[in-house]
């Protein structure tokens, strides 16, 4: 969504605080936050984790950050002519193969093939209004990105090659009136390997659009989520089987406000109940632990972290250090945290 606020005074106070030492501890959750240099200045909402070890990243002014050895060290690509766009979306195979989208075109998507050496241009679009919110693969080579509604229904692009070519999917639904895809973390899209697809929506409503195959037809269903303006809706969406999952969200630009900021469906997307205990504050990302704790998800926002042991219907408050965008490190309890001005943290949960 075009009008989403890329930074957080609040958020720039909490990483001042966090500078002067290497790692904080809390005792609501025991984790530790270890704070990682990325020598970059640039707001990411783009991660993607290939192991424990390679780590990408898409951020603003066009730059691109990759590190190989668990971000302790990185290096930061710049797409020529792109130093306006903000790169959003991204999804990485290895430490050589990844996709980015930017958010501004006309030259929307690039894939590297070389560890970020060299980039091609592999989806170009003048459609007027094109704005790219999130891009997920369902396995290696069948990808969807979603862009802001044209011609009031929802613009969606499919990939079947590992996003050398891409098509646009037709006969999407409508989207109301003032109804919006967020491009907060890289998460209001969710595809699965089994071929279900579900898109989160907010604005005017807050809607869940939800496909069974592939991506190729869709269906939609209400939600209870905060909704009324250009800044309230469902940020996030994360799936933890066909059948069990979570949206959570709220007012981006008053992120105090607690109330239908998060919910979850045991139906696979088609009825959504209010979480009984809703996260502190306004969360722009949600992830599940599939991979080491199916129980187990964090939602990150710009004011703190929390976290859901029931697949979404109670969140407890972890800590007020602010991310926008957060991805599991597979097979461990661990993960990534990246957010304003270059920040990225290493969140490990014991």
């Amino acid at each position: 969504m075009k009008k989403l606020v890329t930074h957080s005074i609040i958020f720039a106070l909490l990483i001042l605080g966090l500078c002067s030492c290497s790692s904080k501890k809390s005792t609501e959750l025991n984790h530790t936050i270890e704070i990682l240099n990325t020598n970059c200045k640039n707001s990411i909402r783009a991660l993607s984790i290939v192991d424990e070890n390679t780590i990408w990243a898409g951020a603003s002014e066009g730059r691109i950050l990759k590190s190989i050895d668990g971000g302790l060290t990185w290096k930061i690509f710049k797409i020529a002519k792109e130093s306006k766009n903000d790169f959003r979306s991204i999804h990485a195979w290895s430490k050589d193969e990844a996709i980015i989208f930017g958010i501004t075109g006309p030259n929307f998507g690039y894939k590297t093939l070389n560890g970020g050496k060299t980039w091609e241009v592999v989806y170009n679009d003048a459609t007027i209004g094109t704005f790219f919110n999130s891009l997920k693969f369902a396995n290696d080579s069948i990808g969807l990105a979603v862009s802001d509604a044209i011609d009031d229904h929802v613009y969606l692009i499919k990939t079947t090659n590992r996003g050398k070519t891409w098509k646009r999917v037709p006969n999407t639904p409508k989207q109301h009136s003032g109804e919006y895809n967020f491009a907060a973390s890289n998460t209001c899209i969710e595809f699965l390997p089994s071929g279900k697809a579900w898109i989160a929506s907010g604005g005017s409503t807050t809607r869940v659009f939800y496909s069974s195959d592939f991506g190729n037809t869709w269906k939609v269903s209400n939600t209870p989520m905060i909704c009324g303006n250009e800044s309230s809706g469902i940020f996030s969406i994360e799936f933890i089987n066909e059948k069990e999952g979570i949206i959570v969200g709220g007012t981006y630009d008053q992120p105090e406000l607690d109330q239908k900021i998060a919910a979850y469906t045991n139906d696979g997307g088609i009825n959504w109940k209010l979480s009984a205990k809703m996260p502190a504050e306004f969360r722009s990302c949600i992830q599940a632990f599939g991979s080491i704790d199916d129980n187990f998800q964090i939602a990150v926002g710009k004011t703190g972290i929390d976290y859901s042991i029931d697949n979404g219907k109670t969140w407890n408050f972890v800590d007020s250090t602010g991310f926008f965008t957060f991805r599991p490190i597979p097979n461990k309890k661990a993960g990534i945290a990246a957010g304003a001005d270059g920040s990225m943290a290493k969140l490990i949960f014991e």
